[in-house]
C-alpha cells in the first residue's frame, strides 16, 4: 500500500480550509487534493451537499482519494491520496489512527490535561491544529515512510517528535504524561537509538525497560447492546458490539495470554467461503452448548497488532506482549439475536382515556442472576407535542416532575438500582390541549396512531449479553514477578436500545 500525500482539512462554514499537507511521493500535488476538496467534499462540483453524502472513497481526476471525518463533534478532515492500486481499507484504518493521535497529541486543552482526565474538550478541533503547525507535521513525516505506513504508536511517537506540554508551570515529558506511572531508566532516555529501536524491533509498541514499583492489569469485558423490541418484549433485531479494553502497568516486556469461553472458527471452515474476509466466526455444536452460552457465534472480530494471531487459530487462546497504558486489545460484533440474551424484559401499552387524556403503562423485569444489580436503568418515555400536564406512578424509581421535558416532548423514569429478578411497573397519566374544530381530530388520537418508541439507557456490571467470560488471565516475564489482576464485566445500552408500544 503506498499513500501520496495526507491532507488534513477544517470544516468551516465557508468550506473546507486547509490546515496541513504531507508529500510522501511527489505524485499528488496540493493542487490536485484542493481541487478534489472543493469539487467534491464542499459540492462545487455537482451543487451543495455534506460530505454524508459523499463516499469515502473517490476517484477523481485519475487520483484515488480516501477521506475520513474525525469522530465526535469534530470540524477535522483527513484526506489521503494515491495514484497507485492500493489497499483502500488500510488507507482509511491509517486515516484512523492518524486522527487517534492528533487527537492525543492536540487535545482541545494540552496533552497533559487530557492524559489526567482533566475536563476539557473531547473532539478534535481545527484551531487545536493550527496552535501547533510543527508538530502536526512532525506527527504525518514519522506516521508513514516514502507511503508506507510506519509509526501509529503514541509511545514511539513521543519520542519522535519535538514537544514538551508544561502543568502549572513544570515541564512534563509527554511520554510520562499519557502513562503517568512510568519510572524512565535515565541511560535509555540518553540513548540515542532508543527511538529507533522502538520503532523497528519485534515489538514496536512497548519500549524497553519500564519499570512499575506495583505490577498491575486491568482488563474490561464491554458490552453494548442495541436492540428494536417489541411491545409485547420480543425482540424483533439488534446486535451486540463488545470490546476487551486493557490497562496494562507492568515491569520488563512481559507475554499475555487469555483464554475465552469461546470457540471462533475461519469463516471458511464454517461453511461461509470469503477469501478476502478476515472476521472469525464461531457456531455451536449442539443445542444445549448454545443454551448454556458456552459458545458465541461472532459476525466480525478485530484484534489489535500485539495479538500473535498464529496461536489463536491454533489453541484459541489471545497470545501478546501488552502495550503499556491503555489499549484495546480486541473487538467483536454479534448480530444474531440467537446469540445474544436481553438483560431485561420490557412491555409496554398505551391506551386513550378520552379527547385529551391518555394512559401509558410500561413494565420492567430484570431477567438476570439476583446476585447481579444493574445502575442507572432510565426509560424515556415519549409525548404527545401538545402535552400540558403528566402525572406518574411507579413501584420503584423517582418519577419527579422535574423530569418532564415538554420541550422535547418527553419524560424519563429512573430507577438507581434493580436487582436481578425484580420487576417494577410504571404508569403515566398525559392530558393534552384540545384540537380545534377547524382541525376536526385530537391531537391525543392524532399521537396514538404513530407512538413513538420507548427508549432505555442501563449499566449492568459483571453480566455479559453473550455469556462473553474471561477463563483464564496468565502473565509471565522473566523476572518471575507476580502481577494484580483485574476483570471486570460491564453491559450497557448502545445508540438505539428502543422498546415499541402497544396502543
Amino acid at each position: 500500500m503506498t499513500i501520496s500525500c495526507v491532507a488534513l482539512f477544517a470544516q468551516e462554514a465557508r468550506g473546507n480550509k486547509y490546515i496541513a499537507l504531507k508529500d510522501y511521493r511527489r505524485e499528488v500535488t496540493a493542487k490536485e487534493v484542493q481541487r478534489f476538496v472543493d469539487e467534491v467534499l464542499s459540492g462545487r462540483r455537482d451543487g451543495p451537499k455534506s460530505t454524508s453524502q459523499v463516499s469515502p472513497v473517490v476517484h477523481h481526476d485519475g487520483v484515488s482519494y480516501v477521506w475520513k471525518r474525525a469522530s465526535g463533534k469534530s470540524n477535522v478532515l483527513a484526506v489521503a491520496a494515491t495514484r497507485w492500486d492500493a489497499n483502500v481499507l488500510a488507507m482509511q484504518e491509517t486515516l484512523h489512527q492518524l486522527l487517534d493521535l492528533l487527537k492525543m497529541f492536540c487535545p482541545g486543552g494540552n496533552i497533559v490535561s487530557n492524559a489526567l482526565s482533566l475536563p476539557t474538550n473531547s473532539a478534535l478541533k481545527a484551531d487545536a491544529l493550527r496552535e501547533k503547525p510543527a508538530l502536526v507535521l512532525s506527527i504525518l513525516e514519522e506516521v508513514a515512510d516514502f507511503g508506507y505506513p510506519q509509526v501509529t504508536q503514541a509511545e514511539s511517537l513521543c519520542d519522535l517528535v519535538l514537544d514538551t506540554p508544561s502543568l502549572e508551570g513544570k515541564t512534563v515529558n509527554t511520554l510520562d504524561a499519557l502513562l503517568r506511572r512510568r519510572k524512565k531508566d535515565a541511560a535509555e532516555d540518553s540513548s540515542a537509538g532508543a527511538a529507533t529501536l522502538g520503532v523497528t524491533g519485534a515489538v514496536p509498541w512497548r519500549k524497553h525497560g519500564i519499570v512499575y514499583k506495583k505490577n498491575e492489569v486491568y482488563l474490561d469485558a464491554i458490552e453494548r447492546v442495541s436492540a428494536l423490541v417489541g411491545a409485547d418484549g420480543s425482540l424483533i433485531s439488534g446486535r451486540v458490539n463488545g470490546s476487551i479494553q486493557m490497562k496494562v502497568y507492568l515491569s520488563g516486556m512481559p507475554e499475555c495470554k487469555i483464554g475465552l469461553n469461546d470457540k471462533f472458527m475461519m469463516e471458511a471452515e464454517s461453511g461461509f467461503q470469503q477469501a478476502t474476509s478476515t472476521a472469525l466466526e464461531g457456531r455451536p455444536t449442539s443445542v444445549a452448548q448454545k443454551a448454556c452460552r458456552s459458545q458465541v457465534a461472532l459476525d466480525y472480530i478485530k484484534f489489535h497488532q500485539a495479538v500473535k494471531l498464529q496461536h489463536y487459530e491454533s489453541d484459541h487462546q489471545v497470545h501478546f506482549v501488552p502495550p503499556d497504558g491503555e489499549f484495546e486489545l480486541l473487538s467483536y460484533t454479534v448480530s444474531d439475536t440467537k446469540n445474544f440474551t436481553l438483560p431485561f424484559t420490557v412491555t409496554s401499552w398505551y391506551k386513550s382515556l378520552g379527547r385529551t387524556r391518555g394512559e401509558l403503562n410500561v413494565k420492567i423485569r430484570a431477567d438476570f442472576p439476583s446476585s447481579l444489580v444493574a445502575f442507572q436503568v432510565i426509560t424515556w418515555i415519549p409525548l404527545p407535542k401538545s402535552t400540558v400536564k403528566v402525572n406518574m406512578q411507579a413501584t420503584g424509581g423517582k418519577t419527579k416532575s422535574k423530569y418532564v421535558d415538554l420541550a422535547k416532548n418527553q419524560t424519563h423514569w429512573k430507577l438507581s438500582e434493580l436487582r436481578g429478578g425484580k420487576e417494577h411497573k410504571f404508569k403515566a397519566i398525559i392530558e393534552t390541549m384540545a384540537g380545534t374544530q377547524l382541525s376536526g381530530s385530537s391531537p391525543t388520537k392524532d399521537w396514538e396512531k404513530a407512538v413513538p418508541p420507548i427508549k432505555l439507557t442501563f449499566q449492568v456490571p459483571m453480566f455479559t449479553s453473550t455469556g462473553l467470560r474471561i477463563r483464564f488471565l496468565k502473565v509471565h516475564e522473566k523476572s518471575g514477578y507476580q502481577p494484580v489482576k483485574w476483570v471486570r464485566y460491564l453491559t450497557c445500552a448502545g445508540d438505539d436500545y428502543e422498546v415499541r408500544v402497544s396502543h
